[in-house]
């Protein structure tokens, strides 16, 4: 089953400024370019912080387009943009910068930009250098995948493949995401193992599983493992035997 990754999603051409942009020209690459923040690269064209709206406007003011509107009109402002001008992207960027791999799966990638409470990362290569940028929406659009691919990965990828379930032995119906599956399979412990994997398919919002198995195994000992010797039969006798001998 093959995971959407970071890579997948990312915004490929990525508008940036450098630790010298000054503070007007960021308010201008910003408006321009309709965007909400932007990396800052240092002399080496490396990641060294993000510069946000949030940022130039204060602590007070991150209500996303109303601060937009904003910028717009300090931008119209001579003497606002004239006292901006000693001010650099250095002195306004966030630091240390969140990053993201581009290999990463967007489950990770996720979890980073919660963990950190951050809209935005950039992405970057093996190498260490920008190759994109990766935002909530984008992550988020993994959940906007036709319901007919996601029934067709489920099918093939989990049931043929996966669990060896022939193809009509269950139905699989997607609804707005949400997969509900129905029939019989051989073994109980085989439903949940099920749920698990369809839960696991990018942009499955909910499983409704309504599987019944021919064979109750839940109650049954684990298997044996292979090549574990006396040690094995030692700690885990057979019923009638004494493995210490008296």
């Amino acid at each position: 089953m093959k995971h959407k990754r970071v890579t997948d999603v990312m915004t490929r051409e990525v508008v940036t400024v450098s630790t010298t942009t000054t503070f007007r020209d960021v308010v201008r690459t910003l408006r321009d370019h309709g965007i909400s923040g932007a990396p800052v690269l240092d002399a080496d064209g490396h990641v060294t912080g993000i510069v946000s709206e949030a940022d130039l406007l204060g602590r007070q003011a991150r209500t996303g387009g109303a601060a937009l509107g904003w910028i717009r009109h300090l931008l119209s402002r001579s003497a606002f943009a004239r006292s901006g001008v000693a001010r650099t992207a250095a002195d306004l960027m966030n630091t240390p910068v969140v990053t993201v791999s581009a290999t990463d799966r967007l489950t990770s990638a996720a979890a980073t930009l919660a963990r950190h409470d951050v809209k935005r990362a950039p992405v970057l290569d093996a190498r260490g250098e920008l190759v994109g940028i990766v935002s909530r929406k984008d992550i988020l659009s993994v959940y906007l995948r036709p319901d007919e691919e996601l029934a067709a990965e489920i099918r093939i990828e989990i049931l043929t493949r996966a669990m060896c379930i022939p193809h009509d032995a269950v139905s699989v119906e997607v609804a707005d995401g949400v997969v509900t599956v129905a029939g019989e399979v051989e073994r109980q412990s085989m439903v949940e193992i099920v749920s698990v994997l369809i839960e696991g398919v990018d942009g499955v919002v909910a499983v409704h599983n309504r599987l019944t198995a021919r064979t109750d195994d839940t109650h049954l000992p684990p298997p044996v493992p292979d090549n574990v010797g006396v040690f094995y039969s030692f700690t885990h006798p057979r019923p009638g035997t004494n493995p210490g001998g008296g």
